[in-house]
Order: C-alpha cells, then sequence, then structure tokens
C-alpha cells in the first residue's frame, strides 16, 4: 500500500503535508514550474531541499545536529511558483 499526499501549493508560502504514518524516508514530486525547498518536520530556511520544476527526490531524516536517524510525519513544501506537490512515504 502507497501513502502519499498531492496537494496544490500557492507560490509565496509555506504547505504543511501532515502524513498518516511517521516515515524514515520520503519521495518528493514537483508538478510546479518554479523550484521548491523542502523541510521534514518545521520548514528551516537554512535546512531544505531545493527540487527542481518536474523533477523529485527521495529525503531521509536525520537530525541537523547529530546526524542520526529520526521519524517524522510532518512534510513543509515552499513552492516559488503555484502548482502540484506529491508526498509519497518510501
Amino acid at each position: 500500500m502507497i501513502f502519499g499526499k498531492r496537494r496544490s501549493c500557492p507560490a509565496g508560502q509555506v504547505t504543511e503535508f501532515n502524513m498518516q504514518l511517521s516515515g524514515l524516508k520520503w519521495k518528493v514530486k514537483n508538478f510546479t514550474e518554479g523550484d521548491i525547498y523542502v523541510s521534514l518536520g518545521t520548514y528551516d530556511e537554512v535546512n531544505n531541499v531545493r527540487i527542481a520544476p518536474g523533477a523529485y527526490d527521495v529525503l531521509i531524516d536525520r537530525d541537523p545536529r547529530t546526524g542520526t536517524r529520526i521519524t517524522s510525519r510532518l512534510v513543509q513544501v515552499y513552492a516559488t511558483s503555484e502548482g502540484e506537490v506529491e508526498v509519497l512515504y518510501v
């Protein structure tokens, strides 16, 4: 079974994906026409991942201070252009 959510993200705002299950790995697909910036857990303007338009990335949840693996249910996305973003549990 695949657990995921697909949402429309407004430009210039952080959109929260509160997932059913906590997970270590998340696949994030960008269907917008601009870059998106993704943080696992609370959105962090410094520690985030940029995903180009039409691309995806698999993010592994780690504590930025220690590097240890953690699990999260919260994925937050900042979109530079309005469009859809999909988050899947991997």
